[in-house]
């Protein structure tokens, strides 16, 4: 718990700094506004060069440690959860034994694969302009039309997993499972950040100018934003509470593997766990075959997304600071302080997604 409230902590004057950061960053541009036309610099640097090589390599690095301290304060809370606890002898960890395989997924992989590099065009052309002194109105059109095509797509794999979830044989896993249980909270709380930051983008934009391109844009992407948080939170809470198929034994092998007399020696046991996991594994396989595959491309394809969802605000990309219609309604610092609440919450919930993402695919 100690370790666990250092982490904490750290996060916490990781994101403070991360907005100390932003509000001086946003303090240098008007200097250089006001100073534009004459002579003076504002770097006191010996060598301007390397001075900017390293402030952006900080800033390039500086959303791991924010991801690493929130990882850790989960894991840790894991742990904690755990100690003491017994596990029985049947509710063994077979989950680990199953590698990551593509399974002959093709369509997942490869759309996600096109999603990830249309992501990393409108990421390089963005950061490009927000290096300069303005960026060009085509490049927020840019920026939130590539939203609007993919979050929708992701929705619909969302919802089109749930509902093979509905028809799979697979029965509800409802053994208590601090890990589990902990994944759900951490997903519903931090699908929280991005959903209030587009609420306050929609009231902003239907009580101002909802009528121009850029607006219209904004206010699809936010409504998109929050129904995409919604589904693809139902599909991976419903895929974390259905039991593996390898749990699911045939009958048959059931029957011998009650007729079998208990042996000893870690070995052994782990052999037969192996054999009896991959005889269930090939049996539900041959049974559930569209639905599994299905699963599986759906999670690949939300895999790579989510990767991609995650590196454009996590190294550098935020237009809502930058595009001004919000901050022209709330005020600076309301808007500022929304943002700086949401922003790391949201790059959180693209890892943590992943990560549940992972599971559902390997539990198909």
């Amino acid at each position: 718990m100690l370790t666990l409230a250092t982490n904490l902590l750290l996060w916490v004057l990781a994101v403070t700094n991360d907005s100390m950061h932003r509000e001086i960053e946003a303090e240098l541009g008007v200097l250089m506004e006001k100073f534009s036309g004459n002579e003076t610099n504002t770097c006191l640097c010996l060598n301007a060069t390397v001075c900017e090589v390293f402030r952006k390599g900080y800033l390039m690095l500086y959303p791991f440690s924010t991801e690493y301290c929130l990882i850790c304060c989960a894991m840790l809370f894991v742990m904690w959860k755990n100690v003491g606890r017994h596990v029985a002898h049947h509710m063994g960890a077979h989950p680990g034994i199953t590698p990551f395989h593509l399974h002959g997924a093709i369509f997942g992989p490869l759309l996600g694969l096109l999603v990830l590099l249309a992501g990393m065009c409108v990421f390089v052309l963005f950061q490009i302009q927000a290096s300069g002194p303005v960026i060009d109105f085509q490049y927020f059109i840019l920026y939130y039309a590539f939203y609007v095509a993919v979050l929708p797509t992701m929705s619909l794999a969302c919802l089109a997993g749930t509902a093979i979830h509905g028809l799979e044989e697979r029965e509800l896993d409802t053994v208590k499972n601090p890990t589990r249980s902990l994944d759900v909270v951490l997903l519903m709380g931090a699908a929280l950040g991005q959903m209030g930051i587009a609420y306050f983008s929609i009231v902003a934009i239907v009580a101002t100018h909802p009528h121009e391109l850029l607006n219209r844009l904004i206010l699809a992407y936010s409504l998109m934003l929050i129904l995409q948080h919604i589904a693809q939170n139902l599909f991976i809470i419903e895929g974390l509470h259905r039991r593996p198929l390898w749990e699911a034994v045939p009958e048959g092998l059931a029957g011998k593997q009650e007729a079998e007399p208990p042996r000893r020696g870690s070995l052994l046991e782990l052999g037969q766990g192996l054999r009896r996991a991959s005889l269930a594994y090939i049996h539900s396989y041959s049974h559930l075959n569209w639905k599994r595959r299905a699963l599986k491309e759906i999670s690949l394809f939300l895999i790579v997304c989510n990767i991609t969802l995650w590196m454009m605000p996590a190294f550098g990309i935020h237009p809502e600071f930058e595009n001004g219609l919000e901050k022209d309604f709330y005020g600076y610092q309301i808007w500022f302080a929304i943002v700086n609440f949401g922003l790391p919450l949201g790059v959180f919930y693209r890892m943590h997604s992943v990560g549940g993402l992972v599971e559902v695919y390997l539990g198909a």
